[in-house]
């Protein structure tokens, strides 16, 4: 297959097939429709929905294609000298296969916006934590006084962010699988299988996912207290200059209590007590966070305390939402696979706690949820579709063998307004109700946004008929 041009005026002249016209798809659109002269575009989707009639809306010039059934590319579209690919195509999928068989050369626009501004550019990706550690990134190189922009999986799509002097890029694992280039920097924050729906097997995904570090970046910061972070980047890129972070290195925890210091080397540099994010796992982020920011350059040292006490987390990702009755009802819908929801529930413990867990059912492993349940026994769980039941049962035989089944009150629920009546019914004063899915949302909402959505909706209606 030809090599993919890596400039967006690289285009000018072709006849590019926008392949996915969701929220990346329809910033690639609008950039090259800007172009002088503009490539004669084209575009393809694998369904009708809402993002196609978007996409008409925003661009009635250009010819918007259905694949069929199978997957299969109108002929229309196969005039295409280069196809630009959003990453909710998976590799897996038959409109993928399709794109391939045209024997053009693929690109995503992230891989493109990457290839151009790599030099002024951090780019985070890991399985877990990475939505806050870029986050908590971008706000310290804003309060260290540089100009610099936020976007990629999270937010704005690279290719839709305004010019700034520097980028801090969130990359998921779908973007790492284009990149012909690495950022400056590179931050890691944790690997463990995901995503195997879209990647096809556990050897693929960490392939694509470290990615991010095959073309030459200047420095990388990773999680040391990550084993399968450590194995692989030693196995598949040996000699990086890696910076690690955590036990046992210059970047590192000191515990003091359920708090901890952020320390490099022997300085102590800030302690969690004075930050309104809870949990063992984003005092690390915030480490990782601190360790990336120096790593650029960038970081003003008296920076760090204003910044880090002012930040609040991410919107639903551990986000408290005050209830009249005295519940605290917290909006994990971000917790997209099973060890974001063991780190949630491991934070978070009241004597009547409801957890609420399920959603898309990918095939993954479930072991890090049933140890947790293991360890936080929360006395009542709830099982959502569609891997509600199989948990529930995972739970339920695990608590079995331990003889802790009398400890933790195991159901399942249709659905989320079922969800929220039963927590409110099993909660009292002072008790958590968590939405910690541990799974994605695809099949009953259109994203974690959505479920998180619904959830504070149900609460809403709820608290009226319970005030």
């Amino acid at each position: 297959m030809p090599k993919a041009p890596t400039a967006l005026a690289d285009l000018a002249g072709q006849h590019v097939l926008i392949a996915g016209v969701g929220r990346e798809g329809t910033a690639v659109a609008t950039r090259l429709a800007a172009l002088d002269p503009a490539p004669a575009l084209m575009a393809v989707d694998g369904r009708e929905g809402p993002s196609t009639e978007a996409f008409r809306t925003a661009f009635p010039s250009i010819p918007l294609h259905i694949a069929d059934e199978q997957g299969g590319i109108p002929p229309a579209c196969q005039d295409a000298t280069i196809a630009v690919v959003s990453p909710g195509i998976a590799i897996t999928s038959e409109l993928h296969r399709s794109l391939r068989e045209l024997s053009i050369p693929l690109i995503s626009g992230s891989a493109m916006f990457v290839a151009e501004h790599a030099e002024r550019m951090v780019g985070i990706t890991g399985s877990k934590g990475k939505s806050t550690t870029t986050t908590l990134v971008h706000a310290l190189l804003q309060g260290s006084g540089l100009d610099a922009a936020l976007g990629g999986n999270m937010g704005i799509p690279l290719l839709g962010l305004e010019s700034a002097k520097f980028y801090a890029s969130e990359l998921s694992s779908f973007q790492c699988h284009y990149l012909e280039a690495s950022p400056r920097v590179v931050g890691l924050t944790a690997l463990f299988p995901e995503h195997l729906d879209w990647h096809g097997d556990c050897d693929t995904y960490y392939g694509d996912k470290l990615g991010i570090v095959a073309h030459g970046p200047e420095q990388v910061v990773a999680n040391a207290d990550d084993p399968i972070l450590r194995q692989e980047l030693e196995t598949r890129h040996p000699g990086l200059p890696i910076t690690w972070v955590g036990e046992g290195h210059e970047w590192h925890l000191e515990p003091d209590g359920d708090e901890s210091w952020l320390c490099r080397g022997e300085e102590r540099l800030f302690h969690t007590a004075n930050s309104s994010i809870v949990g063992r796992h984003n005092h690390h982020n915030m480490l990782m966070a601190l360790a990336i920011a120096w790593a650029t350059g960038h970081l003003v040292m008296s920076s760090i305390e204003p910044v880090l006490s002012s930040f609040e987390g991410l919107p639903h990702r551990l986000e408290k939402i005050t209830d009249p009755s005295g519940v605290v009802f917290i909006n994990d819908s971000l917790a997209t696979n099973p060890q974001a929801g063991a780190a949630a529930l491991r934070s978070l413990s009241s004597p009547g706690m409801v957890w609420i867990v399920g959603g898309q059912d990918r095939g993954v492993d479930y072991q890090p949820l049933v140890d947790q349940v293991l360890a936080s026994k929360p006395r009542h769980i709830l099982g959502l579709p569609a891997s509600g039941q199989k948990l529930l049962g995972l739970f339920r035989e695990a608590l079995e063998r331990s003889g802790d089944a009398a400890a933790v009150h195991l159901e399942e629920v249709p659905g989320m307004e079922t969800a929220v009546t039963r927590a409110r019914e099993l909660a009292g004063p002072g008790d958590y109700v968590l939405l910690s899915p541990a799974a994605p949302s695809f099949g009953q909402y259109r994203d974690y946004q959505h479920r998180a959505e619904d959830f504070r909706s149900h609460i809403e209606s709820t608290r009226k008929e319970n005030p």
